[in-house]
């Protein structure tokens, strides 16, 4: 009996011949900032070992250059337990896995939950964070190189005690560099252009149509940077806007589409004709340029000039001014000759 105590007292684990898990990394190299995943499966049952038990560790480098680590005992490595001998007594072997994400400037800001920070820098352990990188995470990008991710066994009452039974890699390539966040068009940007003159109003008509904008809703954009004719001191009620995205401004600019592009093309002093009226006076007829393709510009029907809006709006107001009078006059005859007829009555 005294000598099968003794030899139990000085049993010692073979780190050796505890075996070893799968383990799988995804992916397997990338820039500051990607994100990490490691699975480790098929764990072996060690519930039956002597004691010093043994604990199964991995080992992650990526802190080491920045100087932080979980474990001192870890050589400047942030080590942590994946699977203990506890966990064989409760035959908890499910597959672990590890996320986090490298350090990156372009990561985003850490949060507060339940009094902690967290970042996508953290540990996480099958849903439970291990360590926290809060600091770290955006102020600097991960080095680039080659790092050995190490899993290896441990003595529980020696952690420095260890054997090594898995190596793997990752390479932390060039960081990319940091893209502006991409906002959906909503056409303020065009409408800036317009009213600073960067475009044309051909060019600002066809971009709002391609965004899906109607006439009334230009109209407003229009009335919002005071560019509706009236507002430019023009009299008459607002011209037509143009009703097809390749349309031009009549009588001064035409479009030619060219390689699926719109460029505006203004009317040359070549396009204008003089002709002779009784040999004496001249007028200038404009005529637009023939387009480069024919089948690319659409001709546009002549527009009313505001002269002749003005024209036939002070018309219509004579004449409806003219009516209203006779249709007074009658009214005053009519009431008349009905009190005369009660007075001889």
């Amino acid at each position: 009996m005294a000598i099968s105590l003794c030899d139990q007292a000085w049993a010692t684990t073979d780190l050796e011949a505890l075996g070893s898990p799968d383990v799988t990394i995804s992916p397997s190299s990338g820039h500051p900032g990607t994100k990490v995943t490691i699975t480790i499966s098929n764990l072996p049952d060690i519930s039956k070992e002597n004691y010093p038990f043994p604990d199964l560790y991995i080992y992650l480098p990526f802190s080491q250059p920045f100087g932080q680590s979980l474990q001192s005992h870890c050589g400047g490595l942030d080590c942590f337990p994946v699977y203990t001998y506890n966990d064989a007594l409760k035959h908890n072997l499910v597959n672990r896995t590890i996320t986090f994400s490298l350090p990156s400037t372009s990561n985003p800001k850490p949060v507060f939950l339940n009094g902690m920070e967290n970042s996508v820098c953290d540990i996480i352990l099958n849903g439970k964070t291990v360590e926290r990188f809060s600091t770290l995470c955006n102020s600097k990008d991960e080095p680039q190189g080659t790092y050995k991710i190490n899993l290896a066994w441990t003595l529980e009452s020696d952690l420095t005690k260890t054997y090594v039974v898995k190596t793997m890699q990752f390479t932390v390539t060039q960081g990319v560099p940091t893209q502006p966040i991409q906002t959906a068009e909503n056409g303020d940007l065009i409408i800036k252009e317009y009213q600073n003159g960067t475009i044309s109003q051909s060019v600002f008509y066809a971009k709002l149509r391609s965004l899906g904008w109607n006439d009334e809703q230009i109209r407003q954009a229009l009335a919002v940077i005071g560019k509706l004719p009236h507002q430019m001191g023009s009299s008459g009620p607002d011209i037509t806007l143009p009703t097809t995205d390749n349309s031009s401004v009549y009588n001064i600019t035409k479009i030619n589409l060219t390689n699926d592009s719109k460029v505006i093309t203004p009317i040359n002093d070549t396009n204008v004709v003089s002709t002779p009226i009784n040999g004496t006076n001249m007028i200038k007829e404009s005529v637009i340029a023939s387009p480069v393709h024919d089948d690319t510009v659409v001709s546009q029907p002549p527009a009313i000039s505001l002269a002749e809006q003005n024209y036939s709006w002070n018309n219509m107001v004579i004449i409806l001014s003219m009516v209203a009078a006779s249709v007074m006059v009658v009214a005053i005859l009519f009431t008349k000759k009905i009190r005369r007829t009660r007075r001889n009555a």
